[in-house]
């Protein structure tokens, strides 16, 4: 039995739905209560959802019944605003409870999703929040494996939409910093599929793997991407890391923020493997192109 928390997430989903085509019956989705996805995920065959979150320390107890794999999505990412002190509670604390249960019931394999470039960062961050979640499980005693992607693109992509939402609606097109930052942007499904061969892969365990699509792109060409896919001429207003710190703290005050705090910290540095032909190398398959999916798909806005 394959355990994924995470389910109903931008990856889990697409996990789930790979791992109940592949190993029909041995799947179960931790699902919230009030999970807006939970209900497509009872609708898929092969697949068994349980509630609970993981905060839920009793619920998690139950879920890992029979359980040889976990793998962990169940992250707040830094699109979302840090309410009620959430990156800490999902990502460090979430993490810590996920492997402890799983350590308790006997799990024998668990892969986690991270991200890269994941540093210990400062006290308070949210970097420091996806480090601690690493080192949750690095310090288990689990075979594991951590997979840490560079931005992803496909339905649903926060870092692309909520770029194209402002694009669309604003006479301008904000690029945060020089426009100079590189990132590596993955296929959500190529990342899910990644996710899967790992389970079975001896040679992953007790491995940190960065992963990336086979291209690397500067903030400002992805910018420049998106405008065409949308049709739109754009002036670009470039915004000093300290000016967009202030507008992200301005943005956090709407309910759904295009821009937070958190977000600038992936900023900081290359959002790039060394690799750029990582996937090919470790898994065997050719990642999506960006600009195929694009043209095939679009962005929702």
């Amino acid at each position: 039995m394959i355990l994924v928390a995470g389910s109903t997430g931008f990856v889990g989903r697409s996990v789930v739905a790979q791992l109940a085509k592949e190993q029909p019956g041995q799947v179960r989705a931790l699902v919230r209560n009030n999970s807006k996805g939970g209900e497509a995920l009872r609708q898929m065959s092969g697949v068994e959802v349980v509630a609970g979150d993981v905060l839920d320390t009793a619920a998690l107890a139950r879920a890992m019944t029979g359980v040889e794999t976990v793998l962990d999505f169940a992250a707040v990412t830094a699109n979302f605003k840090n309410k009620q002190n959430l990156y800490e509670k999902v990502n460090s604390e979430g993490t810590r409870n996920l492997v402890a249960a799983a350590q308790t019931a006997g799990v024998k394999r668990f892969v986690l999703g991270s991200g890269l470039g994941t540093v210990e960062g400062k006290p308070g961050s949210y970097m420091r929040t996806r480090w601690e979640s690493e080192e949750a499980v690095r310090n288990s005693q689990m075979a594991w494996t951590i997979l840490q992607p560079s931005i992803m693109f496909g339905k649903g992509s926060e870092f692309f939409e909520a770029q194209a939402r402002i694009i669309k609606i604003a006479p301008f097109a904000p690029v945060i910093g020089n426009g100079k930052t590189r990132f590596q942007p993955i296929f959500v499904e190529d990342y899910a599929r990644c996710a899967v061969l790992t389970i079975a892969d001896q040679t992953k365990i007790g491995q940190k793997l960065a992963l990336g699509g086979s291209e690397y792109f500067t903030y400002q060409e992805l910018i420049n991407m998106i405008c065409r896919v949308l049709g739109k001429k754009r002036l670009k207003l470039y915004l000093p890391l300290w000016a967009a710190g202030i507008q992200a703290r301005l943005f956090n005050l709407l309910p759904k923020p295009p821009l937070t705090p958190a977000t600038l910290e992936l900023f900081d540095f290359d959002n790039i493997t060394p690799d750029p032909q990582v996937i090919e190398h470790q898994y065997h398959f050719k990642p999506m192109r960006l600009q195929d999916y694009l043209d095939r798909e679009g962005i929702q806005v």
